[in-house]
């Protein structure tokens, strides 16, 4: 099975200026998540962007992305459709630059989950955390784990593109630590990964 790695790069952003690029310990953020792609077994890499391709070093495969999917409301599968047309893979990896934590042997192992698993068409990756819940006032409060995606790894087959969907019933919940599953949204997250890049706090 060939998997291509994508990485959704839009210059626009609501929160952080020109976040994609905005400096990490001096790193821009999308350079940690290119970097840990570039390292795996993945077959082929792009950057789907509507930024200047002339930006990005080192020889990787720029798709550049029309207007109508560089905006704010832009769905992710329309453009990993968009991204499809260009490039026939057997499988597609989604590795939003907002996950500078991620680490190759995070990718690597979600590629071996997937391969391994014969019916799956589909991977999303996250953590499990404890939802306190309680049936009343006064009854002590309950722990039930709840998977949560952390938008770090995506994985789904051409066939699911086709049929519009990043998931479906299928899909493997791939957990990560809870240390590594930062998505940066705002400078809160931005300066908390930053902290752990610092202090190299978020491998294990």
């Amino acid at each position: 099975m060939k998997i291509l790695g994508v990485i959704p790069a839009r210059k626009g952003s609501v929160t952080i200026k020109n976040k994609n690029l905005y400096p990490i310990c001096g790193v821009p953020m999308l350079q940690y998540t290119l970097s840990a792609a570039c390292e795996s077994s993945l077959d082929d890499i792009v950057i789907s962007t509507d930024y200047d391709p002339m930006i990005f070093e080192g020889n990787v495969t720029i798709i550049e992305r029309p207007e109508h999917l560089a905006t704010s409301k832009t769905k992710m599968i329309d453009v990993m459709q968009h991204v499809a047309k260009f490039m026939d893979y057997d499988a597609y990896m989604i590795l939003q630059p907002t996950s500078p934590l991620r680490l190759v042997d995070d990718i690597e192992e979600a590629i071996e989950r997937f391969a391994a698993e014969e019916n799956a068409t589909s991977l999303y990756s996250g953590y499990y955390m404890g939802l306190k819940h309680k049936e009343k006032a006064y009854d002590k409060l309950e722990n039930e784990l709840h998977f949560q995606r952390n938008g770090a790894i995506f994985i789904m087959t051409k066939e699911l593109i086709k049929q519009g969907k990043l998931w479906d019933d299928n899909v493997i919940q791939f957990e990560m630590p809870k240390s590594r599953s930062i998505d940066i949204d705002d400078m809160d997250d931005m300066q908390m990964a930053e902290a752990l890049i610092a202090y190299d706090v978020f491998g294990d």
